[in-house]
């Protein structure tokens, strides 16, 4: 089966460096906000690049936020500029690394990600954490494509009553190569913002997916 946790997706750092970063991280500055979807931005440590976070409430269960994530062959039609994707090494539903190409707009150059995306889903709120590490080395670069040298984030899922879900997706990344970091940060914003409001249109495609990884609320 071709699934995967979505791509880009994107601080999936070990735990000791996870921490202190965001110990030393800015406070986080309100940048948008419509409806059931608001980002925010705030300084990443040791960096002119920013760190972003965007936060979705959508009508739908964990099992399709899930199938959504994990539709490798789907990725390009709802994640922002993706370029597509594709499993590197499964190892079962728990963990995946994952390559993916970010269809970047002219004058720069595309650029691609390996990644490594952890689940977990906590025994009784039911609430999904998927981290995303970055792992630049485990193929070799492809000779037309900025290997993307830093990037790392989670997904957080958190279910509510009545069939909602709270999606939060956290990402910091370093694209590499030569780009202003103005260019960089608001490539950034824009696409947790509208990776996210994608996920709201296409998510029903997944209504009565399952599972047995993944436990609804009720259950």
């Amino acid at each position: 089966m071709r699934h995967y946790f979505s791509q880009l997706c994107t601080l999936g750092l070990v735990a000791v460096a996870l921490a202190t970063a965001r110990a030393q991280a800015g406070a986080w500055e309100p940048i948008y906000s419509a409806q059931d979807l608001s980002v925010q931005r705030r300084d990443y440590a040791g960096s002119e690049l920013d760190e972003i976070k965007g936060v979705v409430r959508v009508k739908a269960s964990l099992n399709a936020v899930m199938a959504l994530l994990k539709d490798a062959d789907f990725n390009r039609n709802w994640v922002y500029r993706s370029g597509g994707a594709r499993i590197l090494q499964d190892s079962g539903y728990p963990q995946a690394y994952v390559y993916g190409i970010v269809d970047a707009p002219l004058p720069m150059s595309d650029r691609d990600t390996v990644v490594r995306f952890d689940y977990q889903q906590h025994p009784v709120t039911r609430e999904i954490t998927i981290t995303i590490t970055n792992f630049p080395e485990f193929i070799p670069p492809e000779a037309n494509l900025v290997r993307v040298p830093q990037f790392g984030g989670y997904w957080h899922l958190r279910p509510e009553r009545g069939g909602w879900v709270v999606v939060t997706y956290q990402v910091y990344g370093d694209p590499g190569g030569w780009i202003p970091v103005w260019v960089a940060n608001r490539a950034a914003l824009v696409s947790v913002k509208e990776t996210l409001r994608n996920m709201i249109s296409v998510v029903g495609r997944y209504e009565g997916a399952y599972s047995e990884f993944v436990k609804e609320l009720a259950e």
